[in-house]
């Protein structure tokens, strides 16, 4: 019906538009369904894309969108290249990657002549065990962050495979071109000419010197383009460059005989090793999300419900097949390598389904000719059917592992993977660990009282050069703005004990807080704001002590003042301050009295002083006795007469 009306129209721009709208509304209704009845949302979007496609109601033909669907993996996969955190595999390194490739391998091997069993060509099966033998990233990380698992030891396990599997994704892109020719050929034996192994070796050569060079170049260049989009301060020039660097990266890679997918998750890899992938990554997020929507949809109108009615049976017999083997082959494998029995269970079952790389190439082997419309379809709705299940896999794994309990780890192995210890423990339950944003006078102050007490901290700074000079220190520092969650989530938002919030940029300041009291409730959060007019928004939204630089600057001077006059304070005044800071200090903060019992008793009415202008940052005054809070607030250049 859509499609009538836009062909008599004939305007192409509105049809994309129209496209687009109908895309992003129907996947966003399907979305709030599965939301409500607590599934994976990426499921959603791939029932939107078949209910909406050219085989269900034909709202949307699936040729006018090619480009965009293009788009959207580039960026999607761009955004995974920038969440791999290699740091991850440190501990246990060799173990962590036998673990991810093994597993890999063994769910192939395994699966292979299953999928023959099922009718499949030797290519076509090799090309559909590749991605089914991958994880979802993205659906089993939501559920892991919103678990707060990710610092447990199962967390950190599946979190490795799955970096682990996504590098293993460029071989499995890499090995298509070869898979297509092995099913032409197939195909048509009597036609085909016998294969050079020579040219077939130096051509694979050649294509593995021009990653290296596409990596070696990467490394080189990117940093000092992200470096010099810096100078002024403009984060969305940053952004551009990034894109920029993917879409730059997935044309060479298809130039030198790879894929557009694999040329943008290299791009993303290469920037994940820099110190702006955080910021990097939260900006581009709402984009790569919007997109993530469009191609997950379009990957679903490639679904053909007549097949799935007709397979009904070969579909979930495919899904039984992919949960029971990939449950056992990664539950064994990660057992094998030193992991103790019941997190070795929880990571089997977390990561039995199939992922969004399982989808790319599913697509890329369907245009490559490997194997027929039909297997994609079907193949298609096995992984759509295992997105949707994994939540209550998950939650099955955990349940078994209760049962079974920690168990030994294997017999072979001198110690557990991530030592000794009871099972899906906390790898790390630690010390108490401060965030501090910004890195100015006043935080480098709050960073030495820390240091001396021992207390560990991340500092999060939104200027490259200290960044890069903190690095070289060994401090543990990310570059971002403050009111970037993603920033934020990065420097440890979810187990720290403290948010400190130093910038002078009160926009930053209140989404910053907002953001923090929305993860955490019982998180102590302290800010430093220039305004005394601002500091009742920031403790409405949930700031738990809030120290005002105009107020400071009049008690430091008023202190001085009297000292060096060898004059008395007001008893008044002093009894003023003491109720002040009993209130400031009390277990229940986030109702703080912002400094305001200092205005005169006898004009509660009085209007507040003047704004002044944001003072900039000058050295500290003398440390004040009490209380002890103000040594962190940095002095304004004037401040309201008493």
């Amino acid at each position: 019906m859509v499609t009538v009306i836009l062909a008599a129209g004939g305007d192409a721009e509105r049809a994309i538009a129209l496209d687009l709208f109908v895309i992003l509304a129907v996947a966003g209704l399907v979305a709030l369904v599965m939301q409500r009845m607590r599934l994976a949302i990426i499921p959603a979007y791939l029932i939107a894309g078949a209910v909406i496609g050219p085989n269900a109601l034909e709202f949307i033909p699936t040729e006018r969108l090619g480009s965009v669907a293009h788009l959207a993996i580039i960026l999607l996969l761009f955004g995974i290249g920038l969440e791999m955190d290699i740091s991850i595999l440190r501990r246990g390194l060799v173990r962590m990657i036998v673990a991810g490739v093994g597993s890999c391998a063994l769910s192939v091997a395994v699966g292979y002549p299953v999928a023959r069993a099922f009718g499949l060509t030797a290519p076509a099966a090799v090309a559909i065990c590749m991605a089914f033998s991958l994880s979802s990233t993205a659906v089993v990380l939501r559920i892991i962050t919103a678990r707060h698992e990710l610092r447990r030891r199962s967390g950190r396990l599946a979190f490795a495979i799955l970096v682990v599997q996504d590098i293993v994704v460029l071989a499995m892109l890499a090995m298509l071109p070869a898979l297509s020719r092995w099913a032409g050929s197939a195909e048509t034996p009597s036609d085909a000419a016998p294969m050079n192994w020579a040219s077939f070796i130096g051509e694979g050569l050649l294509m593995i010197g021009g990653v290296a060079v596409l990596v070696v170049v990467g490394k080189t260049l990117l940093p000092v383009l992200l470096r010099e989009s810096l100078r002024g301060r403009r984060l969305e020039i940053m952004m551009l460059v990034g894109i920029s660097a993917a879409l730059a990266a997935a044309l060479v890679a298809q130039w030198i005989g790879f894929s557009l997918e694999m040329g943008a998750f290299l791009a993303g890899f290469v920037l994940a090793g820099t110190p702006f992938r955080h910021q990097l990554s939260g900006q581009i997020g709402p984009l790569r999300d919007i997109f993530s929507a469009l191609f997950f949809t379009t990957v679903g109108m490639k679904l053909v419900p007549g097949i799935v009615v007709d397979q009904w049976w070969v579909i979930l017999l495919g899904v039984l097949a992919l949960v029971v083997i990939k449950t056992v082959v990664i539950g064994g494998v990660c057992w094998t390598v030193g992991a103790l029995p019941a997190n070795a269970i929880i990571v089997g079952f977390s990561l039995a389904q199939a992922g969004e790389f399982s989808l790319i190439l599913l697509g890329v082997s369907g245009e490559l000719g490997i194997f027929a419309p039909g297997v994609v379809g079907c193949a298609i709705a096995i992984v759509v059917i295992s997105l949707i299940l994994t939540p209550a896999l998950a939650d099955l794994g955990r349940r078994i592992a209760r049962r079974v309990g920690s168990g030994g780890h294997a017999p072979w192995v001198r110690s557990s993977l991530f030592g000794i210890g009871h099972a899906d423990e906390a790898t790390e339950p630690g010390p108490r660990h401060i965030i501090i944003g910004g890195f100015g006078p006043v935080g480098r102050r709050i960073a030495e009282v820390l240091e001396k007490a021992g207390v560990s901290y991340t500092i999060i700074e939104l200027n490259p050069d200290t960044v890069a000079d903190q690095l070289r220190r060994h401090r543990s520092i990310v570059f971002g703005d403050i009111a970037n969650s993603h920033v934020l989530e990065s420097a440890g938002l979810g187990h720290a004990d403290a948010l400190i919030l130093t910038v002078p940029d009160e926009t930053a300041v209140l989404r910053a807080c907002m953001t923090a009291r929305r993860r955490s409730t019982s998180m102590f959060i302290a800010v430093r704001t220039g305004l005394l007019s601002q500091s009742h928004a920031v403790t409405e939204i949930g700031a738990d002590h809030v120290t005002v630089d105009e107020v400071a600057t009049a008690e430091a001077m008023v202190r001085v003042v009297m000292e060096r006059l060898d004059l008395e304070e007001p008893e008044e005044l002093e009894i003023k301050e003491a109720e002040l800071d009993a209130a400031t200090s009390r277990p229940d903060a986030g109702t703080v009295v912002e400094r305001r019992d200092l205005d005169p008793p006898e004009s509660p009415e009085s209007p507040e002083p003047p704004e002044s202008p944001e003072p900039p940052e000058s050295p500290e005054p003398p440390e004040p006795p009490e209380p002890p809070v103000k040594e962190a607030a940095t002095p304004a250049p004037s401040a309201p007469r008493p």
